[in-house]
């Protein structure tokens, strides 16, 4: 039986170094590139043309400086760490829009007191996590109930009691704003 695995188990061997050969065969020339048209020596300029190139350069800097301070930063998709009311800490993702009701939320804050801010969500989702399964484990986390706001974003809530019912508070608080112009307002 031994010799029948290790007979197996060389010739495991030999097919994959003599597949490694097949693959380390010299590759096919390849055309050699032709050289570059030489450039033509710049014309020069007189002094009138130099100073209105001058000119065009500097519009042409500052206007693409403009445009780079005026585009969102590379962070501005990631989660910002915030620390919010009551103890809470949670994050806050995407640039807000100026005017946005999400702008008036704070972390930590509660089903009924973000509706009375914002209003009624477009849609609700609620789901269980890992927490829910440590045992005698009662803090918030265990579950999280999201709000879709159309045209706005998402808003995510961590809890102990379980999925969202209007009137009902189980001590969930605000965990996470997503602004999201593009949210659909539905899961």
């Amino acid at each position: 039986m031994k010799k029948l695995i290790g007979l197996a188990v060389l010739s495991a061997l030999l097919v994959g170094c003599e597949t490694m050969q097949k693959k380390e065969e010299a590759p096919a020339p390849v055309a050699a590139k032709p050289a570059p048209e030489p450039v033509a020596p710049a014309k020069k300029l007189s002094a009138k043309e130099q100073a209105a190139k001058d000119a065009a350069d500097k519009k042409a800097a500052a206007a693409a400086a403009s445009k780079k301070s005026a585009a969102p930063t590379a962070d501005a998709g990631k989660p910002q760490e915030v620390k919010g009311i009551n103890g809470w800490s949670g994050q806050i993702i995407g640039t807000p829009a100026p005017k946005s009701k999400f702008n008036n939320l704070k972390i930590g804050m509660g089903f009924n007191e973000v509706i009375s801010v914002v209003g009624k969500p477009t849609d609700t989702s609620s789901h269980i996590t890992g927490k829910a399964w440590i045992p005698f484990y009662f803090g918030s986390g265990r579950y999280e109930t999201v709000f879709y706001y159309k045209g706005l974003g998402r808003l995510t809530f961590a809890g102990g009691a379980g999925a969202y019912t209007y009137g009902v508070n189980d001590n969930s608080g605000l965990t996470i704003i997503e602004h999201d112009k593009t949210e659909r307002g539905f899961q």
